[in-house]
């Protein structure tokens, strides 16, 4: 299931940037799909080469030195992406800077940092679940003031409410029944997620070679 997933969501990416080229408005979609992207190979690579190691090594105790700010790191990445998809909402939905996200999520992270290590393992799986209804709450608000405007839906719109529709699956499905244990129904909702933008952004690039 991972190649596929990495594959739909290279896809995807792919697809958002060559969109973004002639349509700036749709930049946002592929700034985030790049960093969901990215940040999932570089966790993966966080958790596997370092956090993996270090945890066998210590026993349970709490990370130190290097092993912990790759810890730091690994939560930072994590929590960007709720960050990103309020961002997102903010900015496409509700047409303003999401100046307000960017500071909820550097405090969100640094207290995090601070806290350890009382959080961590369950107590940090119920800080991301806040986290992550905070960051669904601001992104289903902006979606219906849209979605009750006059504004006329676009790509960007599409993308975007397939993204926050994702997230509200999240919550509801895996995250509900523990956020470290149900990865694979999670990346379900991505491939399905990944495959939902795949034709939105062909359809826009075909439009475009009319």
């Amino acid at each position: 299931m991972i190649p596929a997933l990495y594959a739909l969501s290279a896809l995807a990416t792919v697809l958002a940037c060559v969109v973004a080229r002639h349509r700036p408005e749709h930049r946002p979609i592929a700034l985030l799909l790049g960093y969901g992207l990215a940040s999932d190979v570089v966790r993966r690579v966080i958790r596997l080469g370092v956090l993996a190691p270090a945890r066998a090594e210590v026993a349970g105790a709490p990370f130190t030195g290097w092993a912990r700010i790759a810890f730091h790191g690994e939560v930072a990445l994590f929590v960007g992406w709720m960050a990103g998809v309020a961002a997102l909402a903010v900015f496409v939905f509700g047409r303003r800077r999401p100046w307000g996200v960017l500071a909820v999520y550097v405090v969100a992270v640094a207290v995090l940092a601070a806290g350890y290590p009382t959080f961590r393992g369950e107590l940090l799986g119920k800080a991301y679940l806040a986290l992550e209804l905070a960051a669904l709450c601001t992104s289903v608000g902006c979606l219906l003031l849209w979605f009750l405007g006059d504004e006329r839906g676009k790509t960007q719109h599409l993308a975007a409410g397939f993204i926050v529709i994702a997230e509200t699956l999240m919550l509801v499905g895996p995250f509900r029944m523990g956020i470290f244990s149900a990865w694979d129904l999670a990346r379900s909702i991505l491939i399905a997620l990944y495959i939902s933008l795949v034709p939105v952004e062909g359809v826009a690039i075909w439009r475009r070679t009319l």
